[in-house]
């Protein structure tokens, strides 16, 4: 019977809590993701029941519905059908205040991850496109060493550097749009970072003031935390004059004020300070990696199959993309995602080879063929490997051998990609190093898989 994805799309909002239980939807790569206002109206057992669905999770202020290879029809017809769009509230009581959540460390932290998570997230795919693009042109020069001299080379290897050399204006963009404000305001402020005239006065060397106000001259581009203290500093701007300038000196003032204040506190004191977060962020990354890289990439590989689970993994991303700009090299966070990844496939594997089904192992099988090539686990987590319990031994064990084995040989990933075994050359010279910890990861997945076995 085939997959019926307006049937499913109007099956899982009516159990969400129906269109007036929604403020947004969005979507990852195998997730809708739903805010929803209360979420005591939300059946997530009779949403697991649907069929295509492969999970229900509830977690970092979302609920999230797992689909698998069925998510874009889904949510298109989500969408279409019931007038929602991504990221846009709909329905919203604005008079019934919300309710605030004690402050804590750990609120705290998690209101800080979402925040950069949210500013990181709408960049990623063109971090991925820019850093495949350079692969690819590394791949040709390899071929053709003249092809670094043409013009060609020259405007396709800007094409790959924009999406990094750009990170603070796209940064400031997502964080923007995450806190609520104008996004063009931070967005301007983080550009004026990137700006001839203020990277020929970091060329130049000469010590300058703004307003008297002494200006530390570093360079910003392909940074992430000045953006990030710019576009909140111009959100609560904003607001403020929002609320000090008359109605009929708004459209004139509001913006003028909060592009001059926050632009003159980002040279002065955002900026750097985002800077020198970074500096040590950058310190502890290259020791995590270097010093005690076996132990940081084998228990985050182990962890991960949990993390995915209830989402957390994506407040991973930023610390990838700060560590590409500072150390320059991953060495922690993309070799642990793809590791678990092929470990996922690597327990596939395993079922396949333990089961007496014929059906049941040419599907683990093909689901394993898709964690590793194309890098989409969710089928075997859900699908295959957690309904028997035992195969997630496999998984943890597979990541964490493969971690070591990844952390000892040094392998560092120098450019963003996917976890999947095709971006392997994203590792560079140290590709040799990631591919043997990649066949150790899928090997112990399955041989742990396989002798612990499972119950159908």
């Amino acid at each position: 019977m085939a997959f019926d994805a307006k049937k499913t799309a109007a099956e899982v909002v009516q159990l969400v809590g129906g269109t007036e239980n929604i403020s947004s939807v969005a979507h990852c790569m195998t997730r809708l993701r739903f805010v929803v206002k209360d979420l005591n109206k939300a059946d997530q057992e009779a949403l697991k029941k649907i069929p295509g669905v492969l999970g229900v999770i509830y977690a970092g202020g979302q609920l999230m519905v797992v689909l698998g290879k069925n998510l874009l029809p889904v949510y298109e017809a989500v969408v279409k059908d019931f007038d929602l769009k991504e990221g846009v509230a709909i329905n919203e009581n604005l008079d019934v205040p919300k309710e605030k959540q004690p402050l804590t460390v750990k609120s705290a932290g998690v209101a800080v991850l979402n925040y950069v998570s949210a500013a990181v997230s709408p960049m990623i795919t063109g971090l991925v496109a820019g850093g495949m693009l350079k692969v690819l042109l590394l791949l040709i020069t390899l071929v053709n060493a003249g092809f670094a001299d043409t013009a060609t080379y020259a405007l396709l290897s800007g094409v790959a550097d924009a999406a990094f050399f750009f990170m603070p204006i796209f940064v400031a963009y997502g964080a923007a749009k995450k806190l609520g404000g104008t996004p063009i305001y931070s967005m301007i402020c983080a550009a004026a970072l990137l700006h001839g005239k203020y990277t020929a006065l970091v060329a130049a060397g000469e010590p300058i003031t703004l307003l008297g106000i002494p200006v530390r001259l570093m360079s910003y581009s392909s940074s992430l935390l000045p953006a990030l203290l710019i576009a909140l500093c111009a959100y609560y701007l904003e607001k403020f004059f929002n609320k000090i300038v008359p109605g009929i000196f708004k459209s004139l003032l509001v913006g003028l004020c909060t592009v001059t204040v926050t632009s003159i506190l980002g040279f002065t004191v955002l900026a750097p300070l985002g800077g020198y977060l970074g500096n040590y962020l950058a310190v502890a990354f290259s020791f995590l990696g270097d010093k005690i890289g076996f132990i940081t990439v084998g228990l985050l590989a182990a962890c991960l199959p949990w993390l995915v689970m209830t989402g957390m993994h994506i407040g991973l991303v930023p610390f990838m993309a700060q560590a590409l700009t500072n150390p320059g090299y991953d060495a922690v966070f993309r070799p642990a995602f793809i590791l678990h990844n092929m470990a996922e496939g690597g327990a596939c594997i395993g079922v396949a080879l333990r089961t007496k089904s014929a059906e049941k192992r040419a599907e683990a099988l093909s689901i394993a063929f898709g964690c590793i090539v194309a890098g989409v686990t969710e089928p075997a987590i859900y699908g295959i490997n957690l309904p028997r319990k035992k195969p997630m031994y496999g998984v943890m064990a597979g990541g964490a051998v493969g971690g070591v084995v990844a952390g000892l040989l040094g392998a560092k990933a120098y450019v963003m990609g996917y976890s999947t075994v095709l971006a392997l050359p994203i590792f560079q010279d140290t590709i040799i190093a990631m591919s043997i910890a990649i066949v150790t990861a899928i090997v112990v997945a399955a041989i742990v898989t396989y002798v612990l076995g499972f119950e159908e």
